[in-house]
């Protein structure tokens, strides 16, 4: 009967160790990826005219803060081939492509940046969002939706392939494989 008591003591003892550091947060797993996370965000080039923009023409610039505070822009990646995916965290499909998206950027390193614009969802949906599927590239906060009604992405995914001048080469409304990720980063300019 001792022994069993003991036992008992033991284990509540233990779990009330275990939930005094509940509270912590875990250092990231051996081979996780940490995320990168765009909490603000807002549109720069509001255009002109109706309308998406086609290929051919200068991408619309944005700019987005990190969650360390500094502030990027679109234009920033001149030089650099780019690929900007509309997503939200609800999308089946952008959540089908999204593999295949990260693993397209760890093959081009760094001569690709790829940005994934959320639509109407908030940066603290995002994050959870990005640990699960262990992606790298910043996932941009756009509660306000002006980035997306931009460019025109009312069906998400949609994705815009951006040249390394900053025109649109290429865009895809849905879904889409690595091979074909691959095919239309290959045929930028």
């Amino acid at each position: 009967m001792r022994r069993r008591v003991y036992f008992l003591l033991i284990v509540v003892l233990g779990l009330l160790l275990a939930a005094c550091g509940a509270g912590e947060t875990a250092a990231p797993a051996q081979g996780s990826i940490a995320h990168v996370i765009a909490v603000d965000s807002k549109l720069l080039d509001a255009g002109s005219g109706p309308g998406m923009p086609n290929a051919g023409e200068v991408a619309p610039d944005f700019e987005y803060t990190l969650s360390d505070g500094t502030t990027h822009k679109l234009s920033d990646l001149h030089g650099k081939k780019v690929l900007i995916n509309f997503w939200a965290t609800w999308c089946m499909p952008c959540t089908q492509e999204m593999p295949d998206i990260q693993k397209s950027l760890q093959f081009y390193g760094d001569t690709v940046a790829v940005l994934g614009v959320d639509k109407l969802e908030q940066a603290d949906v995002i994050g959870p969002f990005a640990d699960a599927h262990k992606l790298s590239f910043p996932l941009i906060a756009n509660p306000k939706g002006d980035i997306s009604d931009r460019y025109g992405a009312k069906n998400i995914p949609t994705s815009y392939f951006v040249n390394s001048d900053g025109t649109i080469g290429f865009r895809q409304i849905g879904l889409m494989p690595y091979d074909f990720i691959r095919l239309h980063l290959d045929q930028l300019k």
